[in-house]
């Protein structure tokens, strides 16, 4: 028997009466961010007192939830802070992972010749942050800072170079392509066994019709566009302010059209807590009635859900490795 076990700590107070937890995982945003319901009320165990939820809880407060089954699994599923506390009943705690102590900096400073790697020192600086090890080395010819926080330089080098951007399961700020965060782990699925809801489609390379427009705006607001693909197809469209070398933005272009036209599935998965899964992983997906569609692919996005109807993780699938 599986007997679902959940627990929040939640600044001096651990909560082992969870109504709902929701965590979202994906590399398209920068944030990991929670959603947890309690008891409006609450007694404390060392002395019984009984204490409002929202009195006793700030923004700011640090926030560790963890899930698993009795004598089975447990694991730290989520690590952040409290960004948000809605006063309904049960009592709603929206959280931020470590990103919320990056919007609290302000940085100003200007950088001739460097690196993304050398901006994102000057990013996490005075935070408690890591920098991944598997930053690539990425030229920049100068970048200025004015009155920024490092959530708004994070945005930036995800709109002008098409870099992902997020804090790993190891706490550590990683800045780069999509491709480069496969953690090098593994879940398997099969699609005729061990999933509650299958919503994957399979499409051919020649169904995937696309059709890429990627632009250079300058500091005069002219437009340079490059177009590849399909001439007939859905428009993806990418804009930078940094690249400004047609043959740049056409091998760009490419890039991001190979991503997007494969033999295979997307779509999503759910399945119970275990087997575990998180985004960079890969899910290698085993068919044993059409064995010709069996692969391995990227994980984008884990939404994680616990409450009283059970725990589920969607797991959405993009590109094939």
């Amino acid at each position: 028997m599986f007997i679902l076990e959940g627990k929040a700590q939640i600044g001096n107070y651990i909560f082992n009466s969870l109504h709902d937890a929701e965590i979202t995982k994906t590399v398209e945003e920068l944030s990991d961010t929670a959603t947890i319901k309690l008891p409006t009320k609450f007694k404390v165990r060392q002395n019984g007192q009984e204490l409002f939820t929202e009195q006793a809880l700030q923004v700011g407060d640090k926030v560790i939830i963890t899930l698993g089954y009795q004598d089975k699994y447990s694991g730290v599923e989520f690590t952040g802070y409290v960004k948000k506390i809605s006063a309904k009943t049960p009592l709603v705690i929206t959280c931020e992972d470590a990103m919320w102590l990056l919007r609290r900096k302000s940085i100003t400073r200007s950088f001739g010749s460097t690196t993304i790697k050398e901006v994102l020192k000057e990013v996490v600086k005075g935070t408690p942050i890591e920098l991944d090890d598997n930053i690539p080395h990425f030229p920049l010819e100068k970048w200025i800072l004015n009155k920024a926080n490092g959530v708004q330089v994070l945005e930036s080098f995800k709109k002008d170079l098409l870099m992902t951007a997020f804090i790993t399961d190891e706490g550590k700020l990683y800045c780069g392509l999509k491709e480069l965060t496969n953690i090098g782990q593994t879940v398997v699925y099969d699609l005729n066994y061990n999933l509650v809801e299958n919503n994957l489609d399979y499409k051919s390379k020649n169904d995937r019709r696309i059709r890429i427009k990627f632009s250079y705006h300058g500091k005069d607001n002219k437009e340079q566009s490059i177009y590849v693909g399909d001439i007939d197809g859905e428009e993806r469209t990418f804009k930078t302010s940094v690249v400004s070398d047609m043959n740049k933005l056409k091998e760009m272009a490419n890039f991001e059209l190979e991503k997007l036209k494969y033999d295979g599935f997307d779509g999503d998965v759910k399945s119970f807590l275990i087997p575990y899964a998180t985004r960079g992983m890969k899910a290698k997906l085993i068919d044993n009635i059409h064995t010709n569609r069996e692969g391995n692919y990227f994980i984008n996005k884990v939404v994680t859900s616990f409450g009283r109807s059970g725990a589920r993780r969607t797991v959405t699938i993009k590109n094939r490795l």
